[in-house]
């Protein structure tokens, strides 16, 4: 679905101006991950809110989405099957238990996590020298600790949440349930086409 439309939409802007702007493919990449990065946001906001948790909802997702970022991860080849996967492991996580002690136990498996596991990267993606993964290994390991101090300062949890989604998103088991998520909903898609 979005890749159509970023398809029209780099078709669009390579006949207004062919000579001035990135290659056509370049423009379709980035047009998906916008509009998915949209309506994931979107949707989450709208659940969120229809549920009564649109903050909580809001921080977990914020935070999923900087650690995400900064330590990779197993992907789908859907944008629509990564977008609706995103939602519902963002609303599975805002309905986590909230006591001082569970935050706290949240925050250190986040921390151990990210720390043994982070980052990771699919064999086809492109991997950056050994220091940029460094300072991004350590950016991320702030991150969490920070979202901890959220926590402690203000009383918001879904920082701590987000972060704990993403580094067990980081392990072999988390990577392995998003590699069998994406072969069901390719397996899925081939079915769909060929019966249309």
């Amino acid at each position: 679905m979005f890749e159509k439309w970023a398809v029209a939409l780099a078709d669009q802007i390579k006949k207004i101006n062919p000579e001035e702007t990135e290659p056509h493919d370049v423009l379709v990449f980035g047009f998906t991950i916008l509009f998915n990065l949209l309506f994931t946001f979107l949707l989450l906001l709208i659940v969120g809110w229809i549920i009564g948790v649109p903050l909580l909802t809001v921080e977990v997702t914020l935070s999923f989405m900087i650690l995400r970022i900064l330590t990779g991860g197993a992907h789908l080849d859907r944008s629509i099957a990564c977008s609706i996967t995103s939602s519902l492991l963002v609303l599975t996580f805002v309905w986590l238990p909230v006591s001082p002690i569970l935050l706290f136990c949240y925050f250190v498996v986040s921390l151990l996590l990210i720390a043994r596991f982070a980052p990771y990267y699919e064999p086809h993606q492109i991997k950056h020298s050994k220091q940029w993964e460094q300072k991004k290994k350590r950016a991320a390991i702030l991150w969490v600790i920070f979202t901890f101090v959220i926590y402690y300062i203000f009383s918001a949890p879904g920082f701590v949440f987000g972060a704990l989604l993403q580094a067990l998103l980081l392990t072999p088991a988390g990577i392995k349930f998003i590699h069998k998520l994406n072969n069901f909903t390719m397996k899925g898609g081939e079915y769909c086409e060929k019966s249309s």
